[in-house]
């Protein structure tokens, strides 16, 4: 990648939140994986729209990750954007009834959540590897359970 790139990414995120050559292998959880020419980590939902507006403009090829659950990265790596959502991680009851939980929390985590507040419906996603994003777009079930089924809403960028 130029570096005008990375200095539009600089304007966007914070310098130690942009890697250059980043082994994808430290990303995955196969742990295998060659080099991200770059793998940028947003923090916020601004940050994230900086991000994808400049990859589209500049028509980069990008790959969006969450937490490597079942993903297969080329020894030879990958030459674009990986644009991590590891930092979207807020997790909160909503009401009495509801969770709100950002693209990369963990399935496990949602479930225990879920159990320390007494509430029910996710028990079959806690096995599920994986972030409630990848679910989402995986449109996961297991057992008797689906996502469309505990599911209210879904901000999709």
């Amino acid at each position: 990648m130029n570096k005008e790139i990375i200095e539009h990414l600089g304007q966007i995120v914070s310098e130690e939140n942009i890697l250059l050559n980043e082994p994808m292998s430290r990303h995955t959880t196969f742990r295998t994986g060659g080099p991200a020419a770059l793998f940028v980590k947003p923090g916020d939902l601004d940050q994230l729209q900086g991000i994808m507006k400049l990859v589209r403009n500049l028509e980069l090829p990008y790959f969006v990750v969450g937490n490597g659950s079942n993903l297969l990265v080329s020894d030879k790596g990958f030459d674009g954007i990986v644009v991590s959502l590891e930092r979207f991680c807020e997790l909160r009851l909503e009401g009495e009834s509801s969770i709100y939980a950002e693209s990369g929390v963990l399935n496990s985590a949602i479930a225990s959540f879920a159990r320390d507040n007494s509430l029910t419906g996710f028990e079959f996603a806690a096995g599920i590897p994986g972030t409630i994003g990848g679910a989402m777009i995986m449109k996961r079930r297991a057992y008797d359970g689906e996502m469309k089924l505990i599911t209210r809403e879904v901000t999709v960028l």
